[in-house]
């Protein structure tokens, strides 16, 4: 077998090789992003539980200490008057499902956008949000939410 035959073999070896190599890092990486969504959008759910329940003390648990949460209105709030709002009624969610959800992770990072069918008892909507949440000691908190009515699409 020539020189030239064997480097060739040689180099076809080494780029099966790494192309193996490439797919199970790209597969671990994807299994790992998948495990992380999951992750934020169980906090997602935990934080939203605690907002229907009016349970404050768990609530708190999901909200970062510089909350920006900016309401359909424009009214904005910090996590002491966001707070304050749910556990004294003014706002009641009887329900708040969100959907077409996606996310997007930067480091402990994460930045949420989709849909929300609301339901305060006295009339439902569906508003269109932004969310941002970061990792905080193996906990997502949220530390920003915008949201706009959803007009027909």
């Amino acid at each position: 077998m020539s020189i030239y035959k064997i480097k060739a073999m040689k180099s076809l070896k080494i780029s099966i090789l790494m192309l193996l190599i490439s797919y199970n890092i790209g597969f671990a990486q994807k299994e790992s992003t998948d495990i992380l969504k999951q992750e934020i959008l169980n906090a997602q759910s935990s934080r939203i539980s605690a907002m229907i329940d009016a349970d404050i003390e768990k609530l708190s648990d999901f909200l970062s200490d510089d909350l920006t949460y900016a309401h359909t209105t424009g009214w904005t709030e910090t996590k002491t008057g966001y707070l304050e709002t749910i556990e004294s009624g003014k706002i009641n969610y009887i329900s708040f499902i969100p959907k077409d959800v996606e996310i997007r992770i930067y480091g402990e990072t994460a930045v949420l956008t989709g849909k929300v069918d609301v339901n305060l008892g006295r009339t439902d909507f569906t508003i269109r949000f932004l969310e941002v949440q970061y990792k905080v000691d193996g906990v997502w908190k949220l530390t920003a939410w915008q949201s706009v009515l959803n007009k027909v699409d």
